[in-house]
């Protein structure tokens, strides 16, 4: 059985696929995902956080990949750096422009807690607004659907797609009882 939990998996997986740098913003919720990223330095081997606000963070992915043809990832916390964030989403999904976007949720099991910032049905339905804008929205929720939603996630990329993870930090925080399947690192398109 796999020992490592789900942050680590995610970022080792797509670490994989060359991504190395995430722009955004750490607190809340994503705090749990990029204890496992180093501070963004030139020349840096590890996947490492450009600290940047929501908005212009959206578009990085972008930037990235047409500058280097390598792809990058997007990370913000809930509520307003949702939307902020999913801007350059809507963007990489017009120009199929593959990239990562990385959001927490509150979990099912504290839907109806009044959670300050509510990404469930009763708050800012997150989930279905995401799922309205592109067609590969991931909810990590599941350990035993993870490995899955990766791998789904892979082919998205090599596709040119954006792709969204949706993180339940509590279930991320357990150990994967499964490891994704690499893919080969052959999604460097050329520009």
């Amino acid at each position: 059985m796999n020992k490592r939990d789900g942050f680590e998996t995610l970022v080792d997986y797509l670490a994989a696929f060359g991504i190395d740098i995430y722009t955004g913003v750490t607190g809340g919720g994503v705090v749990h995902y990029v204890k496992y990223l180093t501070p963004y330095e030139p020349n840096q081997i590890k996947p490492a956080l450009f600290t940047i606000s929501e908005y212009p963070a959206g578009f990085a992915p972008l930037g990235h990949y047409l500058a280097t043809g390598k792809v990058g990832g997007a990370i913000a916390t809930t509520g307003a750096a949702t939307k902020l964030l999913a801007c350059g989403l809507s963007d990489a999904k017009l120009h199929d422009i593959p990239s990562v976007y990385i959001f927490p949720i509150s979990t099912r099991r504290h839907q109806e807690d009044s959670a300050l910032q509510d990404t469930s049905i009763y708050g800012s339905n997150i989930i279905k607004q995401l799922e309205a804008e592109i067609e590969d929205v991931f909810l990590l929720d599941n350990p035993y659907t993870f490995a899955k939603y990766l791998e789904q996630a892979g082919k998205a990329l090599l596709s040119r797609k954006p792709v969204v993870f949706l993180l339940d930090n509590e279930i991320m925080n357990l150990p994967m009882p499964e490891e994704p399947k690499i893919m080969k690192k052959s999604y460097m398109i050329a520009v």
